[in-house]
């Protein structure tokens, strides 16, 4: 009787703790103690260089903003600028605030520029992709086509 009852005892002292520890996991899963924090990233722009982390963002009402740097060895005049974020093609685009007019916008050779766009109604907290073509000519005359993609957290 007394090995029965020590056995019990063992089983009840350390279920409890068991079951003590299986709760807190849940909780602390729960709270997303687990889940690693999205990332911006930035992948692609081969001729101008990626953005730097953090210089692009996607809203709740749809604007989406991203600061790039013209660091290819040459002018760029972008005449098209397209951005898709997952099946969304954006509207509204714009380069350093201002719609893109048939003759292109300049970039000189170290500049900086934003594009912005309206991409729909994000939730927030939801992961975005965000696709960016641009197209021109550089200051050779000779065709100029970039593509990358930013990924991020909707704020």
């Amino acid at each position: 009787m007394k090995k029965a009852q020590a056995a019990m005892e063992y089983l009840m002292t350390y279920g409890w703790a068991i079951i003590i520890v299986i709760i807190v996991a849940a909780a602390l899963y729960a709270m997303g103690l687990f889940s690693p924090g999205q990332q911006s990233i930035a992948t692609g722009f081969d001729n101008i260089g990626k953005p730097s982390p953090g210089a692009w963002e996607l809203t709740t009402t749809g604007a989406f903003t991203v600061l790039l740097g013209n660091n290819a060895p040459y002018a760029i005049n972008l005449t098209s600028v397209t951005v898709d974020v997952g099946a969304t093609s954006c509207t509204g685009v714009q380069v350093n605030a201002a719609a893109i007019p048939p003759i292109g916008v300049d970039i000189g050779m170290g500049a900086d520029f934003n594009i912005t766009a309206t991409c729909g109604t994000p939730i927030s907290g939801s992961v975005f992709n965000a696709e960016i073509s641009m197209s021109g000519t550089n200051d050779k005359g000779l065709s100029f086509r970039e593509n990358g993609k930013v990924t991020g957290t909707v704020i």
